[in-house]
């Protein structure tokens, strides 16, 4: 996937009355405005934090537990992202939320619910992901049984707010071992690409009169990433690169040869120039897709008045992040 990693810094603040003869006042961390802040609750309300705690609606009471600084939109890159620890009575859940700059101050643009039964151990904003190293029960443990199975989380800012995502990579052909060059486990025969086993860079995209002039364009990509498997049906994740942004949403493709998208987002970096207006064309029109054809390494999505064009490219392989290793741990 393309994208920047902007590593922020320190968050500047004013400098107090009398600096010359007090010396300049101590620079906040992000922690500290953070504990200060304002954020979003899951119920469209809001809570203020003071010294880190604040009680909302309904006599919520909201504890800042995490912080991470990093571009989460691209375009800056003193962008924070928080957890927060909820509670009334014995009820107790975690909401993520992630923080854009807007005149110098982390403004909170979207919560959302992480779990009720976790720990976060650690977070981080990774190359304009929030990471989340978290502890979770095994299936089928009581309430009573503290978390014990640590798993790795991952999660992106988009114009649907915060999302989660499943992260992959490609392999070129040829450079892992046979079973998996053979298309081992995933139903497909060696060698021929299937609508999951490859990434897709597109090759051309005609919708009415319109076609995409692809010259000074990152190459457009798309990745289906299947969950589940039945006779007829594969469902499962889509992500790519849309032209200026990431693009991700979910799927589901039939034995017919039919294919819908749902839900697609984007990353929120200003776009502008023909990248920007391929992006906006290919959001619009995989809303429309209702079909799709494979022939050797090459993919069709058909459209009522046009069709977008893939060539495969590399193999994919699932990412499985390992833990980190890391002393540093949040309350838990």
């Amino acid at each position: 996937m393309r994208r920047e990693t902007v590593l922020a810094g320190l968050m500047a603040a004013a400098v107090g009355v009398g600096a010359c003869e007090r010396g300049p006042e101590p620079t906040p961390t992000s922690r500290e405005l953070l504990e200060e802040g304002v954020f979003l609750t899951l119920d469209g309300g809001s809570v203020t934090l003071s010294g880190g705690s604040g009680v909302g609606e309904g006599n919520v009471r909201h504890e800042l537990l995490m912080t991470a600084e990093g571009d989460l939109d691209f375009n800056s890159g003193t962008d924070a992202a928080a957890v927060l620890v909820a509670a009334r009575g014995r009820e107790r859940f975690l909401t993520l939320h992630a923080l854009l700059r807007d005149g110098g101050e982390p403004v909170d643009v979207s919560a959302r619910l992480i779990g009720d039964r976790i720990a976060v151990r650690r977070m981080a904003i990774e190359e304009g992901l929030i990471r989340l190293d978290v502890r979770i029960r095994r299936p089928g443990d009581p309430i009573t049984v503290p978390p014990s199975v640590d798993i790795v989380q991952h999660f992106v800012l988009t114009n649907r707010g915060v999302i989660p995502i499943r992260l992959t990579d490609v392999v070129e052909e040829g450079t892992r071992g046979t079973a998996a060059a053979d298309g081992a486990g995933d139903g497909a025969a060696a060698g021929v690409p299937a609508l999951h086993t490859h990434e897709w860079e597109l090759e051309s995209f005609d919708v009415g009169e319109w076609t995409a002039d692809l010259r000074g364009v990152e190459p457009v990509t798309l990745r289906f990433l299947a969950e589940a498997f039945d006779e007829a049906d594969v469902t499962g994740q889509v992500s790519g690169f849309a032209g200026c942004n990431q693009v991700f949403g979910r799927f589901r493709a039939t034995a017919s040869e039919a294919l819908r998208f749902y839900g697609l987002a984007t990353t929120r970096r200003s776009c502008r120039g023909r990248g920007a207006e391929v992006e906006q064309r290919l959001r619009e029109a995989l809303g429309s897709v209702r079909a799709f054809q494979l022939s050797g390494d090459r993919l069709a999505l058909a459209l009522i008045d046009g069709a977008i064009r893939f060539r495969a490219g590399g193999r994919l392989v699932p990412i499985t992040p390992e833990s980190s290793d890391s002393e540093e741990k949040g309350d838990e």
